[in-house]
């Protein structure tokens, strides 16, 4: 095992702008794009989604001037409740058959089993949670007739990104994001709230294209998100009868067109 110390030493050559996050591959187990790191809210998180490896660790390192601008300009949430801390005795997702039966059916394994997405499972709750890389937050998804069917644990204020894609296409939630993550061009962004924050914005600043795809019901908030971006960065907006979750990749290439799929490489 590294210690702390050695874990920052083997960091310090990765360069990350404020609200930038990476996906490659680990520099301790070496496990392929197991391993993600970002720079947000004044703070360098990592950890790797091996199982095997375990390595994690976090480092204050302040804000920058935009960083302290965005802060202080940033939109809160405003519906949406407080969030409460993960569930006890999480396992990992493939130990559950019920849970690996839901990410096959919203075509979201492929994202897990590449480790491009950790997710854990709450046998008492009956909730998949699609792990923040932070390992301290999370989205879960009930299995149960039970309301919300979604639900957040610990700060999801950031976009939850699946995939190292350079376009990023802005989906409703996390079964969406990763989904659409199967397309290696494409990393799949989860807003998981009505509001966009200016953290959300800046993340979204760091792709060769940001494509906005919700459905016809938040019409008004993608047009939104798009004027936010517009001049920043190149973005499209595409309205969906269904979500990304449920098509399959010939599908989402139809809807998203190819020269959403083709302009990251």
């Amino acid at each position: 095992m590294f210690t702390y110390k050695e874990q920052l030493e083997m960091l310090d050559n990765i360069r990350l702008k404020e609200g930038e996050s990476r996906r490659i591959d680990c520099p301790f187990c070496g496990g392929s794009k197991t391993f993600g790191i970002k720079y947000s809210e004044g703070a360098r998180v990592w950890n790797c989604f091996k199982a095997s490896c375990g390595i994690r660790g976090a480092k204050k390192v302040g804000y920058t001037l935009n960083g302290l601008k965005d802060r202080l300009s940033a939109v809160t949430k405003q519906d949406e409740p407080f969030a409460a801390p993960l569930p006890p005795n999480l396992s990992p997702a493939r130990n559950h058959p019920e849970a690996v039966h839901y990410l096959k059916g919203v075509n979201s394994l492929q994202a897990y089993e590449d480790g491009l997405i950790d997710v854990r499972y709450s046998p008492a709750l009956r909730r998949v949670i699609f792990m923040f890389p932070c390992g301290t937050a999370g989205v879960g998804r009930s299995l149960r007739n039970e309301k919300p069917k979604w639900k957040n644990y610990g700060n999801t204020s950031d976009l939850l990104q699946i995939g190292s894609g350079r376009v990023a296409v802005v989906v409703e939630d996390a079964a969406s994001a990763a989904s659409v993550s199967r397309f290696s061009f494409c990393s799949g962004c989860a807003l998981l709230g009505t509001n966009i924050s200016s953290q959300q914005r800046s993340q979204l600043l760091h792709f060769t294209k940001v494509i906005v795809a919700l459905d016809k019901d938040a019409s008004k908030k993608a047009i939104k998100l798009k004027s936010k971006l517009e001049g920043r960065v190149n973005t499209k907006v595409v309205f969906l009868e269904d979500d990304l979750k449920w098509l399959n990749r010939d599908q989402i290439q139809s809807v998203l067109g190819e020269d959403a799929i083709y302009e990251g490489s």
